[in-house]
């Protein structure tokens, strides 16, 4: 059941892109009300497409693929929350393509990673706030990328700019926002981790928590340097990829070795 609910919520997904990618093609065309709703579509079959998949009997499933699934899903319901205050169709059509690649992704075969959270608040609420924290920060990443290609039309052909794309500085000052809410919430994530149960923190992997790490100080500090204006927003959106790639790669790395190459479950 899991398999083919993920395979129907992709495919919607995928529908959701081309929606949106006929948005970008005709921007001039007047969009009806209820297109802002659209995206809870695929939204409302994937949180159930989660439920069957990380709720089963032994306890809550969280493989790296579950992972990724919720960490789209949740990326996807905060760019559709946003786009009621604005338009952010290039967001959302990169979103609604990475949820669908996440859930056709996990058709792969794999073991499950079994945790029994139950009664486990801090632990609960731990995983939470670093999932949430991990999608705001891709967020933040599809948005720097999106930032590197305006500047970068400013400069070469102004003319090619889509009518859509809003302003650089309010991309710069959106993008410097999410990070902000971003790493707030991956501190919190981070010292409620030094309260787990030592035979918890001692089962994680030890590059994971130092590249996590790493990855909250190298974003803590390109916000002092911005808000001191030492660096550009330009610059800010370049090492944000870099920051990023350090917190992907102690999150979904490890979990890719563990669970894919190593076998473990």
């Amino acid at each position: 059941m899991p398999l083919s609910i993920n395979i129907i919520t992709a495919l919607v997904y995928l529908g959701l892109v081309g929606f949106f990618a006929h948005r970008l093609k005709h921007p001039n065309q007047e969009l009806p009300d209820w297109s802002k709703y659209l995206p809870f579509v695929p939204m409302a079959l994937h949180l159930y497409s989660l439920y069957l998949s990380i709720e089963t009997t032994a306890g809550q499933n969280l493989s790296l693929f579950n992972l990724l699934s919720l960490t789209a899903f949740i990326l996807v319901f905060l760019i559709a929350l946003y786009r009621f205050h604005r338009q952010a169709p290039h967001l959302m059509l990169y979103a609604a393509l990475f949820a669908a690649v996440c859930l056709l992704v996990s058709l792969i075969p794999h073991k499950p990673w079994l945790l029994d959270l139950k009664g486990d608040t801090l632990g609960i609420w731990h995983i939470w706030l670093a999932i949430i924290s991990f999608s705001l920060l891709l967020m933040a990443t599809i948005q720097s990328i999106l930032v590197l290609l305006l500047n970068k039309k400013l400069k070469t052909k102004p003319s090619a700019i889509h009518p859509l794309m809003p302003p650089l500085l309010h991309m710069e000052r959106l993008n410097f926002d999410i990070v902000v809410i971003g790493v707030l919430l991956l501190t919190v994530a981070l010292v409620l981790g030094f309260f787990l149960p030592q035979e918890v923190i001692q089962a994680q992997a030890m590059h994971k928590i130092v590249l996590t790490v790493l990855a909250w100080f190298s974003f803590c500090t390109l916000i002092l340097l911005y808000k001191s204006s030492k660096i550009s927003g330009i610059r800010f959106a370049r090492l944000t990829l870099i920051a990023f790639g350090l917190l992907a790669l102690g999150f979904i790395g490890s979990k890719l070795v563990i669970e894919l190459i190593l076998q473990r479950g």
